[in-house]
């Protein structure tokens, strides 16, 4: 991720404007031993992210973050990809905070 952000950020900067989003799942915030990996990975993304929330907001460039618990599909109509799809377009749009779940789980 950080060697998309750093090949990105300049055409942004330049730009005056844009949004980079992180999407990950719910072990982002809710570490879990039997994803440890994505555990660690994602919870160090995050801190990244928020980071660059921080320090890229006076520039015009949003940063975002993406939970989505339980995965993409299984029947629920918030995880299947075209409301995913409505939700990444109203994050890049709305330009609200940091991170949301998909689902309405409290940050």
């Amino acid at each position: 991720m950080a060697a998309a952000v750093q090949h990105l950020l300049p055409a942004l900067q330049e730009l005056g404007r844009g949004t980079i989003l992180f999407i990950n799942g719910g072990s982002a915030v809710h570490p879990n031993g039997a994803v440890t990996g994505t555990s660690v990975a994602f919870a160090g993304e995050s801190a990244y992210g928020l980071m660059l929330h921080n320090a890229l907001a006076p520039e015009n460039i949003h940063v975002a973050q993406l939970i989505i618990p339980h995965g993409i599909g299984g029947g629920d109509p918030d995880h299947e990809p075209d409301a995913l799809a409505e939700t990444i377009w109203s994050l890049h749009r709305d330009r609200a905070g940091f991170r949301t779940f998909v689902g309405g789980e409290a940050a």
